[in-house]
């Protein structure tokens, strides 16, 4: 997501960063020492001691990590320039224009590139005799090592110590051993390894990683080895697109943002909030009695089978069905409006069906507004017998209160501090939001996609930490075609969390924005804790790159709050 705040209520992304088991402080050590040289052995005891905790990690970092991480496939010789993490980036190459490589001699790969909009270049490769033939010579002593062909020695490139153990069998022989078709597969697939490098150092500075494209069918490419004994027959052309970063042009000057912020609360909301928090907390312990001989009342324990149905459609809602759903009528905030009322009076054993319209911050956007058939069961009522707030039981709503006036007041202040960590976050995305809106730069496919399918795996992971979904709810909600819905539904507010992420890694960049070693380090070892804290797994180089993300953001939205001209509106309803 954009730069993050410090709110403990915003949940922890992992899908970016998941994949393989947990690192280990070397393995981390290692990882860091790519980054910063110097002084990494200090990193391991940090990684087995601080007690940092590590906040929301951004949804869009995949843009950040597609545009930074190098592969194996691209030339190490494009000439460089010293980035701020010590690290190197590639100096800016000819973008977006249609160019020729000319080739030093007939042997070597050519490639002419095509502009194609939206931060998409084509590449149309050309690979000539010598190196078909060379991918043809590679295939041949690697399956030759490979396998044992009957009559012939076992051949060993670098030579052996049985005679004829150096003596490659004849090319004849070995496509008829491996087999015609197979043999050619092998050798179209090894002239991609040996001409792609060399294409995609032509886009190296902008291209983002593995987002090439092969457009020529292999069948194309397994004609170039269609000669006696799979020779080469000629020169061979294919194409390949690939994805850049974006050209980005400031609509506005960015040093003098204005923006307007409405505070999540005061004084008066605060004390309200905790009141009511107080009051769930008592009705916690309270004493619970089943009711068989009287309808359900406010104040009540539900017990129901809950599950619903567009309207219109009659299609089912995902998400919805849940089986022995617990509502505490006297102290939930329900944030579907109607639902208490439609059941007020029911039965064990009864059901209902009533109509509900779904919220307007119902989190699957394109339910909002949708009116839907809700039918309950309800299995079971319980009378809740309420205890009277005595200091003996404060310990019990609030830890280690003496009292209940000192349990109030301890959630008081917790209130208040939550509603400053909203106030920061909402300002945080006002900002990034004004910054965003005079940035103007395409986004790539493939980064926006990506960038949605990690939102929606946040919002996955924040119902399965706050126990707000059961495991089968969220496995429904986690299907294919509920994914494709909402990257469809929610395009416009993805592409404004990518278009954020690119505005901060540009101001970032334009202002030299220093981050320290031990910055980075930090960051690294709170990143590995909270992972490790809920158990799950990660992949060690992407945790790295994150933790890297997420200082940038961290930074860019402090260098914003020092230059912006921020207002703060009293809440909503009292403006």
């Amino acid at each position: 997501r954009s730069p993050r705040s410090h709110s403990t209520e915003r949940p922890l992304l992992v899908s970016a960063a998941t994949g393989s088991t947990f690192a280990s402080a070397e393995t981390l050590v290692a990882r860091i020492a790519h980054r910063f040289p110097s002084e990494t052995t200090r990193i391991v005891t940090m990684a087995s001691s601080s007690a940092a905790s590590m906040s929301t990690i951004s949804s869009a970092a995949a843009f950040r990590a597609g545009r930074r991480r190098s592969t194996a496939r691209r030339s190490r010789a494009t000439p460089t320039t010293p980035t701020r993490r010590g690290g190197h980036r590639r100096a800016d190459a000819a973008r977006f224009s249609v160019r020729v490589v000319a080739a030093a001699t007939n042997d070597e790969v050519t490639v002419k590139q095509t502009d194609l909009g939206d931060c998409k270049v084509r590449l149309e490769v050309t690979v000539p005799t010598a190196v078909q033939t060379e991918a043809r010579q590679n295939c041949l002593e690697g399956f030759a090592e490979k396998t044992q062909i009957p009559g012939f020695a076992q051949y060993k490139k670098s030579g052996g110590r049985k005679k004829g153990a150096n003596v490659l069998p004849p090319a004849g022989v070995i496509v008829n051993f491996v087999g015609e078709k197979e043999f050619g597969a092998a050798c179209a697939e090894e002239m991609l390894q040996l001409s792609l490098p060399k294409a995609m150092e032509v886009v190296s500075a902008t291209a983002l990683q593995d987002s090439e494209k092969i457009e020529t069918s292999f069948d194309d490419l397994l004609k170039a080895f269609s000669g006696k004994e799979c020779e080469p027959t000629g020169d061979v052309i294919y194409s390949v697109t690939v994805e850049v970063v974006p050209t980005i042009k400031w609509t506005g000057d960015y040093r003098k943002l204005s923006v307007t912020v409405t505070s999540p609360g005061d004084d008066e909301t605060d004390a309200l909030e905790a009141e009511a928090i107080f009051n769930t907390r008592l009705r916690g312990l309270g004493t619970m009695r089943v009711v068989v001989d009287r309808g359900l009342e406010i104040g009540d324990q539900a017990v129901m089978d809950l599950e619903a149905v567009n309207a219109e459609t009659r299609t089912p809602i995902d998400g919805i069905k849940q089986k022995k759903f617990s509502l505490d009528t006297g102290a939930a905030r329900v944030n579907l409006p109607g639902l208490i009322d439609g059941i007020i009076g029911m039965k064990p054993g009864e059901q209902r069906t009533f109509p509900i319209t779904m919220p307007n911050d119902w989190p699957q956007a394109f339910l909002r507004g949708v009116t839907a058939d809700f039918t309950v069961d309800l299995r079971e009522v319980f009378e809740n017998t309420v205890p009277d707030p005595t200091d003996d039981i404060a310990s019990q709503i609030y830890p280690d209160a003496t009292s209940i006036a000192e349990a109030k007041e301890k959630i008081l202040e917790a209130q208040k501090e939550n509603t400053k960590a909203m106030l920061e976050q909402a300002t945080n995305e006002a900002l990034v939001d004004a910054l965003a809106a005079i940035c103007d730069a395409p986004l790539p496919a493939s980064i926006v996609e990506e960038t949605g399918r990690q939102m929606y795996s946040e919002k996955m992971l924040e119902a399965q930490i706050g126990q707000q979904m059961s495991m089968d709810v969220i496995n429904q909600l986690a299907a294919p075609e509920m994914v494709d819905e909402y990257l469809r539904t929610n395009k416009e507010s993805i592409e404004l969390i990518v278009r954020r992420t690119v505005a901060c890694e540009e101001l970032f960049r334009l202002e030299n924005i220093e981050v320290t070693e031990e910055e980075f380090k930090a960051e690294v070892v709170s990143a590995k804790e909270e992972f490790e804290r809920y158990g799950t797994e990660y992949d060690v180089q992407r945790l790295v790159e994150q933790a890297g993300e997420v200082i940038e953001a961290r930074k860019s939205l402090d260098w914003l709050r020092e230059h912006a001209t921020i207002t703060i509106a009293p809440p909503a309803g009292k403006q």
